[in-house]
């Protein structure tokens, strides 16, 4: 079997989509519905350049299309989709319990599903089959305190059975606006996007492909696709990137808006997944997935354990070294950029500034633009200075916690 980032040689797309989220539309004409226009309008191009399937079957858009639910948001988004939709492609949506419904009606119902329906003429909870494959999508309930009800619950565990039914050896699709707890980048408690009401209905298919958005965290780090019991997909985002760094959340870094980022999926006939992350405002394919169905939950390759024990460390260049510039009682430290022990992107710089007897005196994180496209060779970061003896050290870390040989220098402050 080819592996999880080897697209095959026979493979053929029978049918191809768009997977993408948190828009924030805030007004008509406004730069997120400048993105959304050159979202499409790349994955048409794509299609059309591609030797057999020129298609785009199908956008998939997992919630906060707008900023704050209101009619003239849900316009922008709507009008815009339409500017640039084809007649062979479908749109499938869900709406979510926070920005799509930022205003409530009376009675608690959420106003937004309301403006949803009325513009787009499109439903909110939507069973369909496209391509000989099953899309399921679940919008955030009409209760102000509860994103999912009863009722919607037993509707999905039907139209999984349904899928299930009709196509047991295939992929089936399932989307909603949060992840799903304890699965992808983003999800867990601590982070706080992920939600538990699906994952015990969704375990009992392991064919399940579930997409999703909220967090914000970029889809080309290697914890944004997840298998288990099932397997998940987080979107990224198509406003700007967010982070958990350590034990600090919504770490916005420098140039965290500068990104679009989506998936495009492509499905051949044997039920082949390949998944190719994109930042749709440079055009850059940043990372590539293949899955296989049915699944083996046995040998399923995208666990987290068996992402980490394919990975190495990231290494710095042969003689790297740090700089270390002084002015006003702060040190700058400049290093040079690690790179990747594997086909996984550097996620972290770790910098601690130590006493003559090891003492930590000071500590910093800093990102690696990982879900930057363009190239930043060098990395810095400021701290106060502390008098006597010193030693800076600063080593790279990948997403699953494996660490660099450190750069280390020598330095005295008298102060």
């Amino acid at each position: 079997m080819d592996g999880p980032d080897r697209v095959p040689d026979a493979f053929c797309p029978a049918i191809r989509f768009c997977i993408c989220s948190d828009l924030h539309i805030k007004a008509p004409g406004d730069e997120q519905t400048r993105r959304l226009r050159q979202v499409m309008e790349t994955t048409y191009a794509l299609a059309d350049a591609h030797p057999t399937h020129k298609t785009v079957d199908a956008f998939l858009f997992a919630g906060d299309l707008t900023n704050n639910g209101t009619p003239q948001q849900y316009h922008a988004f709507w009008d815009t989709v339409q500017d640039v939709l084809r007649p062979e492609t479908t749109v499938l949506c869900c709406v979510a319990h926070n920005h799509d419904n930022w205003e409530f009606g009376k009675g608690g119902e959420k106003t937004g599903l309301r403006h949803f329906r009325m513009i787009t003429g499109l439903t909110t909870d939507t069973h369909l089959c496209l391509g000989g494959l099953h899309f399921i999508s679940v919008s955030a309930c009409s209760k102000k305190r509860r994103y999912y009800s009863l009722k919607q619950k037993r509707w999905l565990k039907r139209a999984l059975r349904q899928a299930h039914a009709d196509t047991p050896n295939a992929p089936v699709f399932v989307m909603q606006h949060e992840h799903v707890r304890d699965t992808v980048f983003g999800s867990s408690a601590f982070d706080g996007w992920g939600m538990t009401c699906f994952r015990r209905i969704l375990s009992r298919y392991p064919n399940v492909v579930d997409v999703s958005g909220h967090s914000h965290y970029p889809l080309n780090d290697p914890r944004s696709v997840w298998q288990g019991d099932f397997t998940t997909i987080g979107t990224g985002a198509l406003s700007y990137a967010e982070f958990t760094v350590r034990h600090e959340r919504k770490v916005h870094p420098p140039q965290c808006e500068t990104i679009a980022q989506g998936w495009i999926a492509e499905i051949d006939r044997s039920n082949t997944v390949v998944l190719r992350g994109y930042d749709f405002l440079s055009g850059t394919c940043l990372c590539t997935y293949v899955l296989h169905f049915p699944v083996n939950k046995a040998d399923a390759p995208l666990t987290p354990q068996r992402q980490k024990a394919r990975s190495a460390p990231p290494r710095f260049p042969a003689g790297a070294a740090m700089e270390i510039a002084r002015q006003d009682g702060a040190v700058t430290l400049t290093w040079p950029q690690a790179q990747s022990g594997d086909s996984f992107p550097v996620f972290l710089y770790h910098v601690e500034l130590q006493d003559a007897k090891g003492g930590i005196l000071d500590r910093a994180d800093v990102l690696h633009a990982y879900w930057f496209v363009h190239d930043q060779p060098f990395y810095t970061v400021t701290l106060p200075e502390h008098a006597g003896g010193n030693t800076v050290t600063v080593w790279a870390e990948n997403a699953y916690g494996m660490a660099s040989t450190p750069i280390t220098k020598e330095v005295t402050f008298d102060v």
